[in-house]
């Protein structure tokens, strides 16, 4: 019987790796945008720790890197907001209580993360590389335009997903590995995207991650309210064990694709805009739609 456990675990990861990556190919026909290099006059101290990891990730050259990450850089949205929506309805369907109270866990995660890593970010303020550092390789900047970099959304909104499953399901490997390769990947991209040092990663990983405890240790009450809002007090939280792990991170390669295909603007921002220096040093974007 356990031998048999590993081999089904051990073929829904073969499937998901192969729906994944036979995306990459297809990604590389659609959006081949190139990096950008821009000057600043700002100086910054490039003998530090920080940027030296940052021009090692921003200098990486390589269409399956590039195809990887470009498919997961805007992805984060979309499964964060659908993740905890389609496993509420599911569990409500299937009338398992513990999925249930797992994705109202992982919502509170979400927003618990974005109060915590706005808040940092509007008090730190700290400038984002490619307008602090010289010869950035950057894409698409509109959507950062007047943000700040410490710390990274993008690494603690993952991360955030990743641990609050991870406590949930200690005892699905799969859905760990998949989870943490997924959070890995986005967070990284955000280097290799020069929008972000790896300070600002890595603090956005443990910021995600906290978050994600945080709403666990408190788990007991939360599901208590919950269950008292609703009228539900009749419902516990044991653990049923019936998680679809290959559907979750299907789930994840289906919005990166969708995403991907249907709200990229990378490449059209890229191919109808002019980005140039103003004599202060600032950026100055012109698009054309």
């Amino acid at each position: 019987m356990h031998k048999d456990k590993e081999s089904i675990i051990k073929k829904k990861l073969y499937i998901f790796c192969f729906l994944f990556l036979g995306i990459i190919p297809i990604s590389n026909s659609v959006a081949q945008h190139k990096f950008k290099t821009v000057r600043d006059t700002t100086k910054y101290n490039e003998r530090s720790f920080d940027v030296k990891i940052f021009r090692t990730f921003n200098n990486i050259k390589g269409s399956f890197v590039h195809s990887v990450i470009n498919i997961t850089n805007e992805s984060l949205i979309p499964v964060g907001i659908g993740t905890p929506i389609v496993m509420y309805i599911a569990a409500r369907i299937n009338e398992n209580h513990y999925d249930e109270n797992s994705a109202v866990l992982l919502a509170l995660s979400e927003v618990t993360n974005e109060i915590l890593t706005q808040g940092l970010k509007k008090t730190i303020r700290r400038n984002r590389p490619f307008k602090t550092l010289n010869n950035v390789n950057y894409t698409d900047i509109s959507k950062v335009k007047g943000t700040y970099s410490f710390p990274s959304g993008h690494a603690s909104g993952s991360f955030a997903i990743a641990t609050s499953l991870t406590l949930r399901y200690p005892d699905k490997p799969v859905l760990i590995a998949g989870l943490y390769a997924y959070a890995l990947t986005v967070s990284l991209g955000r280097i290799y995207w020069g929008v972000h040092y790896p300070s600002d990663v890595f603090t956005g990983m443990l910021v995600g991650a906290g978050s994600a405890a945080l709403i666990y240790s408190l788990r007991k009450p939360i599901i208590k309210a919950k269950n008292n809002l609703f009228n539900q007090s009749e419902r516990t939280d044991n653990y049923q064990g019936e998680v679809n792990t290959t559907a979750i991170l299907l789930s994840f390669a289906v919005s990166d694709l969708l995403n991907f295909y249907f709200t990229n603007s990378g490449s059209k921002i890229l191919n109808n805009s002019n980005i140039n220096l103003s004599p202060s040093g600032n950026l100055n974007y012109t698009f054309t739609f």
